[in-house]
């Protein structure tokens, strides 16, 4: 994990955080996130919720998804999901994940949205799925960083 320390009054104390739950060092299953804040008191912002696909390591296995214990345990500190693009090892995983995380605002383009949204339809789960559509270069989410 690394971390960086704020400087000035308003970052007094506080730091940045990344902790990848899946994507490093593999293809697929792409799940970030960053935090800030206090140590021990961090907001996160999840960046992609992504599967990748079983292969010749994991027979009768079609998809994998990120373990996200974690997340569950730290739901209330979450500021939103950023959704980087449709690829599935993207945003594979929102289906199966998000209704885990409740009341988790979710960003993205209005291309992802919509893929997401027809993803979700197919799946029967569309139903209180909020994504929120912004447009390239427009500021979407006021964290300690701009998205």
């Amino acid at each position: 994990m690394a971390k960086k320390s704020g400087k000035g009054k308003s970052g007094k104390g506080n730091e940045l955080v990344f902790v990848p739950l899946g994507g490093v060092g593999e293809i697929g299953m792409n799940l970030y996130l960053y935090g800030y804040g206090r140590p021990h008191h961090h907001k996160w912002l999840v960046v992609d919720m992504g599967v990748t696909f079983g292969g010749e390591f994991e027979p009768g296995i079609d998809i994998i998804v990120p373990d996200i214990q974690f997340l569950e345990e730290e739901s209330h500190n979450i500021v939103g999901l950023l959704l980087t693009h449709a690829h599935e090892d993207h945003y594979g995983a929102v289906a199966d994940l998000w209704p885990l995380l409740s009341d988790m605002p979710v960003y993205a383009t209005p291309f992802t949205a919509e893929m997401l949204k027809s993803k979700l339809g197919e799946n029967g789960r569309l139903k209180g799925f909020p994504p929120q559509n912004h447009s390239h270069g427009e500021q979407a989410l006021y964290w300690p960083v701009r998205c």
